[in-house]
Formats: C-alpha cells, structure tokens, sequence
C-alpha cells in the first residue's frame, strides 16, 4: 500500500485525480488538503510515503509549503502543477521536491503519474532500508 497526500488548492481537481489515480492502481490511498498549512500539520501525523503537491495556492505556494514540510520531514515530495517554468523547478529542487510534473488530463498522464510516485516512494524506502542497516539505533524520518 501506497499512502499519498495530494495538496491543491482545487478541491475538484483534488476529486478528479483521486478517482482517477485510484481507478489505475487499487494498491494506493489518497488524502487531500486544500489548505498548506493545515497540510504541513496533516502531513506530519499522518506520514505518508508521498506528498503531491500543486505549485500555485493562495496564502503558500508549493516550494514554500516543501520548506516548511522539510523542517519536520524527508517525506517525498512531488511539486505537481499546470505552472511549467524552469526557474520554479530549480527552486523547487533547492527547497527540497523530489520530482516536478506538469499536470495534464489525459488518461496516460495519471499512468506516468502513478509510475513516478511509485519510484519517489521506492528510493525513499530503500534510503531509509540502507539508514536502518548502517545504523540500527537510529530513528527513521
């Protein structure tokens, strides 16, 4: 099982992937904020294995959402949004984001989707795997 938290700040466009994220691969479970700062505390209890998140919201965009997440957590996080620029990239990746995609409504879209939270998810179990084995009295994330 794969436990995600989408952050947008479009509670249909929240709905939709959802759906549609979950009709591909019965093996995930999706929760949702439209609020990044109530995201930031949501994510923190509730651990999931991967964050994705929409660049532009009212109040916190995503990069400093990832900022403010990293404080507290190495979770994975993927910056997902329409806003397609390499500057926001670049700072995305400095702040902390694992993966940037660009979000798109067609069907093969949420397959690539699903195939990258799978691999963010995948290095981050093995990373925290090889912590474990080379110091077993350390504590996880």
């Amino acid at each position: 099982m794969v436990k995600i938290f989408h952050l947008d700040d479009e509670s249909f466009y929240l709905e939709l992937t959802r759906e549609i994220m979950m009709a591909y691969d019965g093996d995930i479970e999706i929760e949702t904020s439209t609020s990044p700062a109530e995201a930031v505390e949501r994510v923190k209890a509730a651990e999931p294995d991967c964050v994705l998140s929409d660049y532009r919201m009212p109040g916190m965009d995503g990069i400093e959402f990832t900022r403010r997440l990293r404080e507290h957590s190495g979770v994975p996080v993927i910056l997902y949004t329409h806003y397609s620029d390499e500057g926001v990239a670049r700072e995305a990746f400095k702040a902390g984001v694992n993966d940037y995609v660009r979000k798109a409504n067609d069907a093969e879209h949420f397959i690539v989707l699903l195939k990258r939270i799978r691999n963010v998810v995948d290095m981050h179990r093995m990373e925290l795997e090889i912590r474990r084995r080379e110091c077993p009295t350390a504590t996880e994330d």
